[in-house]
């Protein structure tokens, strides 16, 4: 499905069939591998060349070992005493299932990818053997040259610690000796929570205000900005949760938008595939949309879903996943069976769908999952992650300004 958009170019990648999260840096595309379905994982990170957007190329791979998942990725531009250049940044987890769950090593990993061709380790952060890992991570270089990472660690790992474990803010700036800054928890019990995922964790950090915040997506337990102007010691400034409106809570991931007066809180909810039949579970995920002006006390502004993950339908997943934004109020959601959605909202909280692009079934018949978005504002198209068929690369019609 195109609808008001066009077709710009497709990648299958390695074919190894199993992707996760994508980041953009420059003229290169950077792609995260997961398990796939014998569980060895080590698939890496898939860099490729999209100086010709419509002839995307595979150039590279950040590796990750066997029995691990390097799901997701970010790449910025760092000048720091001891580096200077491209720095990617990637997640490692432990694949369930493997048989090595308690040998593998699952932390961070550090590359130098100032010549993606040929990207270099530059130094990891490990977790304890036997942990799951990274489950999203985020870096951010501030203004006073520190580079951040953001580690939020697995549901497991929270479930193994009893609430303790949840996000760690590791200290980047030699990336070859990076330190862990600050460990952070609402040290909230992981099982209560509510609805259909009943579950409290940190599943995902991002950096916001040069580095000065991080809001961690703190599933039903909320949204959580916290002041880390002093890094070694976060402090909490807002919980927004979502319950009510929504009947399940789930936080799944942030961003802001209208330079930082609006919160979008993605759900990703699954509760038709979660409690089948249960009629009080509601449909899929939607968006929420907050007024942030006041980043002490949000003001719920209204949601947007598509049509499908209004339903209960289960031929596939219709459920929002991320969002990013392009000139102020155009956003851009993976919405995983529901494919890559543009909508935008006015300032009463009304949404309204623009466009979206649905990429073809995979070989089986089975609807295409659409995980990661990015809106790429060299080249001036939107990047979406296929988990089964790769890199798709979409030109958004008439948006002038990016």
């Amino acid at each position: 499905m195109l609808e008001n958009f066009t077709f710009v170019g497709h990648s299958g990648l390695d074919g190894f069939g199993d992707y996760g999260d994508l980041s953009a840096h420059g003229n290169y595309a950077y792609i995260g591998s997961r398990c796939s379905a014998t569980h060895q994982g080590g698939d890496g990170v898939q860099v490729v060349d999209i100086s010709r957007p419509n002839r995307p190329r595979l150039v590279s791979k950040l590796p990750n070992p066997a029995y691990t998942r390097a799901e997701d990725v970010t790449v910025l531009d760092v000048r720091t005493p001891s580096f200077t250049g491209a720095l990617a940044v990637v997640g490692i987890q432990a694949c369930f299932g493997s048989g090595h769950e308690a040998e593998v090593v699952p932390g961070i990993r550090l590359f130098n990818v100032t010549d993606p061709a040929h990207p270099a380790l530059l130094g990891h952060w490990d977790l304890p053997q036997g942990t799951i890992g990274c489950h999203e991570i985020d870096a951010v270089q501030r203004a006073d040259g520190q580079v951040l990472v953001a580690c939020a660690r697995n549901l497991v790992d929270h479930r193994n610690s009893k609430g303790a474990t949840a996000l760690h803010l590791i200290d980047a700036t030699n990336p070859a000796g990076p330190a862990t800054r600050a460990d952070w928890s609402l040290n909230a019990d992981p099982g209560q929570g509510v609805g259909c995922s009943a579950v409290q964790f940190a599943h995902s950090a991002r950096f916001e205000d040069g580095g000065n915040s991080v809001y961690v997506s703190y599933w039903d337990a909320g949204t959580v900005h916290l002041d880390i102007s002093k890094p070694a010691a976060p402090a909490v400034v807002s919980t927004t949760k979502i319950t009510p409106p929504d009947e399940d809570g789930d936080n799944h991931s942030m961003t802001l938008a209208h330079n930082g007066q609006w919160l979008i809180i993605n759900t990703e909810d699954t509760s038709p595939a979660d409690c089948p039949g249960d009629s009080a579970s509601g449909g899929w995920g939607e968006v929420h949309v907050y007024d942030n002006s006041n980043p002490k006390q949000p003001v719920f502004l209204g949601t947007f879903s598509t049509s499908d993950s209004r339903s209960t339908r289960t031929d596939g997943e219709y459920t929002d996943h991320n969002t990013e934004v392009a000139a102020h109020d155009q956003f851009f959601s993976s919405w995983y069976s529901d494919g890559i959605v543009w909508w935008t909202m006015t300032e009463h909280g009304v949404g309204t769908q623009r466009g979206q692009f649905v990429p073809p079934p995979n070989s089986d018949g089975s609807s295409s999952e659409v995980w990661g978005v990015y809106i790429d504002k060299i080249h001036h198209v939107i990047l979406a992650s296929d988990m089964s068929n790769g890199l798709w690369i979409v030109k958004p019609d008439r948006l002038g300004t990016f």
